[in-house]
């Protein structure tokens, strides 16, 4: 399936002429079809495209779209993850389907699933588990390559696999999100 818009909005548009006209939303850790009020099995999903929009260019914040097809053919619509599923408690069968669904496609180009410019993707779920063992920091050199050219002013770092993580939206806004600047100290 190929979506011509370039931005969320224009490609909801696009997908409701197609007959894509439910809205899902993940509820209290399930998959609703909002149209009718009622919950989906995971089971039942297919992935028909995925689309990726950056909210706004460089900031790293982005939405994603899935046109969904439920039951084949019953219900058609579409699920927006503007933050993260798994920090919105949406049920695991069906992030790995979203995960392994189509290929992703995008204005601004497909990245791997579980990659963010170059680096590992961690998630609220990721963090939990954890929130001690990753550190966001500011204004480091050893910050790796920007894939666009551009460089970044900070970044997420995964303290126990001594790597730099891109860290979703939900965890930067965590208060136990630990922000170190530098101050001119070699990091290794």
């Amino acid at each position: 399936m190929k979506i011509e818009a370039k931005d969320a909005v224009a490609a909801l548009s696009e997908l409701s002429e197609m007959g894509f006209t439910h809205d899902f939303r993940i509820q209290e850790g399930k998959l609703v079809d909002v149209s009718t009020g009622l919950p989906v099995e995971p089971a039942t999903v297919t992935v028909v495209t995925k689309l990726r929009f950056e909210t706004e260019a460089g900031s790293g914040d982005a939405s994603n779209i899935y046109a969904l097809d439920v039951g084949n053919g019953l219900a058609r619509g579409f699920l927006v993850d503007a933050l993260d599923l798994e920090g919105e408690g949406a049920p695991q069968a069906l992030i790995d389907k979203l995960r392994t669904g189509v290929a992703a496609s995008s204005a601004e180009g497909s990245e791997a699933e579980d990659l963010r410019y170059g680096v590992r993707k961690v998630r609220k779920a990721e963090f939990n588990v954890d929130p001690g063992r990753y550190v966001l920091r500011v204004g480091y050199p050893d910050f790796p390559p920007c894939p666009f050219g551009q460089g970044f002013t900070m970044l997420g770092y995964d303290t126990a696999a001594e790597e730099y993580v891109w860290l979703v939206t939900k965890v930067l806004k965590d208060d136990r999100l630990q922000r170190v600047p530098y101050h001119g100290v070699d990091p290794a």
